[in-house]
């Protein structure tokens, strides 16, 4: 019996070491942007988004964000799935996401290179100019890695307006073909053809979709900032538009900053867990 026990011991040491070591904040050189959906019928980028914020913080990557669109599914009503939203919805989404990214720099910010946060839906060709600008901007010291948290096509248009020289300066990340497949006016190989680099970390969502107990420490916390995370995280819980996140708090998405903060294409954690986001949203991590 006392064998096992310090097995088990051992076991959870160990394991506490692993999650710390992951949690070293280590990004690559370059700049970040965000293209996020949310108005498609998955509410998750409302947590998702919350908690990106939250981490940028945690990390004191701040000034490294230069782009933020939302609702960047530009035709929400052509979902060929069995997963639909209503015009009505799909409007409250959009009002929301924008909501909350006034409500996220304001409590996370300044982001001091971010010049201002685009709804892909009401301000598209603004959305796209500003990433378009931020292509442009990139080179092979200071490139540009756009995190894909939704469907492809503000991405396919930026990348056809900037200057062909400067796509090779891209990395583009993706964690799920739902997202990769879905674009209305741009195919994935698209995308891809246009010379950037692919970056595919596997489902965030084995993760960062959780019970919702497991974020309790956010709703009980006395800073103002982390129960407002756990307000977005319930908001998109409770939205009612789909049944498969009822009950779960889903910031899958955030997911790929994690990755990114970590040391992205090199050793990055591609598996993250509410405990490693815990730990950055409360700056209780190592710079690598």
């Amino acid at each position: 019996m006392k064998t096992l026990i310090c097995f088990v011991l051992i076991a959870v040491i160990n394991l506490s070491s692993v999650e710390e070591a992951a949690s070293l904040i280590n990004p690559p050189a370059g700049r970040l942007a965000i293209v996020a959906d949310g108005n498609s019928p998955d509410p998750d980028d409302i947590g998702a988004t919350a908690v990106i914020f939250g981490i940028l913080d945690g990390a004191g990557l701040n000034d490294r964000l230069v782009h933020l669109s939302h609702s960047c599914d530009l035709d929400p009503f052509k979902n060929p799935g069995k997963q639909t939203i209503d015009a009505a919805n799909e409007k409250r989404r959009q009002d929301k996401l924008h909501q909350l990214c006034g409500e996220g720099i304001s409590f996370f910010g300044p982001f001091a290179n971010l010049k201002a946060y685009f709804n892909c839906r009401t301000d598209q060709e603004a959305a796209v100019d500003d990433l378009r600008r931020a292509i442009d901007e990139s080179t092979a010291s200071d490139p540009l890695w756009i995190i894909e948290a939704g469907e492809p096509d503000l991405i396919g248009y930026a990348l056809e307006g900037a200057t062909p020289s400067k796509r090779q300066h891209v990395h583009v990340v993706s964690h799920h073909p739902a997202n990769d497949d879905s674009g209305d006016y741009f195919t994935w190989q698209e995308i891809l053809d246009y010379g950037v680099t692919e970056h595919q970390i596997g489902d965030q969502n084995p993760g960062l979709k959780t019970a919702i107990p497991r974020w309790d420490w956010a709703k009980e916390n006395s800073d103002p900032e982390i129960a407002w995370i756990w307000e977005q995280l319930k908001y998109a819980e409770q939205d009612g538009v789909v049944r498969f996140q009822t009950d779960k708090f889903d910031c899958s998405d955030a997911g790929l900053i994690y990755w990114w903060i970590t040391g992205a294409s090199d050793g990055g954690e591609k598996a993250s867990t509410p405990l490693q986001i815990k730990k950055m949203l409360l700056h209780e991590v190592e710079q690598g």
